[in-house]
């Protein structure tokens, strides 16, 4: 991954999940970081961790910003640029999950969702755009396997991932023409503070949520957040360097799955 070095790289929720571990990763390949959450504390938690893999103060910068709101989106943007002249990938990372079924969501659940996952991905993105086509730049979007497999407790959630998973085909379309490539991973389960409100604290709840919501990963276990972090910095690097409008399923395979039920079926049948 020789190629994200010095490469000016922003990184949104990077204080925590995917954000922090991918943070870590693109500061093990030299890269320059702004990493951005609404939580402080956590970003900068993040950048002094990313201090100690060999960047110094002049490489990264943490950004106290709620993408949802326009001034935030904006003060990312400016200081980027502003520290580092030049944008050259970005990563949108930050959302939230909001689960329940579809026939009982909650109109501000739907609302907070479809905000952050969807709308304030847009609009930082095309805050972005005239930077990365200055330096052919290119983005990796956070989907997710529920982006086109539907699970019952998954609702708005489900939605707002199948909404970026046409706004990164729509982009890539768009971006071609300027040398900017747009794609996203699509993880799977995985451990990750992400489910915190969701597990309280229980984590046998994760185990008995995966089974239950048929979500079988066939490779016998969960993905790790450094996996789908390797995932990122692959379509962020130049080793994916005519791949545009794509998605990489980190997943154990549970995308070729129809339904776990199916899955265990054909295993037992095949003993």
């Amino acid at each position: 991954m020789e190629s994200l070095r010095d490469k000016v790289t922003i990184i949104t929720g990077g204080g925590g999940g995917f954000g922090r571990v991918t943070a870590l990763l693109f500061a093990k390949y030299g890269a320059k970081l702004v990493i951005a959450d609404i939580n402080l504390n956590g970003a900068e938690a993040v950048l002094e961790e990313c201090k100690k893999t060999g960047l110094t103060g002049d490489d990264v910068l943490a950004v106290e910003a709620n993408i949802t709101n326009e001034d935030s989106r904006k003060k990312i943007i400016d200081e980027c640029i502003s520290k580092f002249g030049r944008l050259d990938i970005l990563i949108n990372n930050a959302g939230i999950g909001r689960f329940a079924m579809l026939s009982q969501t909650p109109e501000d659940m739907y609302d907070a969702t479809m905000d952050l996952n969807v709308k304030a991905q847009l609009y930082l993105t095309q805050l972005a755009i005239p930077h990365l086509k200055a330096t052919k730049g290119n983005i990796v979007n956070l989907a997710s396997i529920v982006s086109e497999e539907a699970m019952p407790v998954s609702g708005v959630y489900g939605i707002s991932k199948a909404a970026v998973a046409m706004f990164t085909k729509t982009m890539a379309l768009e971006m071609a023409q300027f040398g900017v490539r747009v794609n996203e991973v699509r993880p799977g389960v995985v451990m990750t503070n992400f489910y915190d409100k969701f597990l309280q604290g229980d984590a046998e709840k994760l185990q008995k949520f995966t089974t239950s919501q048929n979500m079988t990963h066939p490779i016998g276990r969960l993905p790790t957040p450094e996996e789908v972090a390797n995932a990122i910095a692959f379509l962020a690097s130049d080793l994916a360097s005519c791949t545009t409008g794509d998605s990489i399923y980190v997943d154990g395979g549970r995308h070729c799955v129809g339904s776990g039920f199916a899955y265990s079926n054909i295993s037992q049948s095949k003993q």
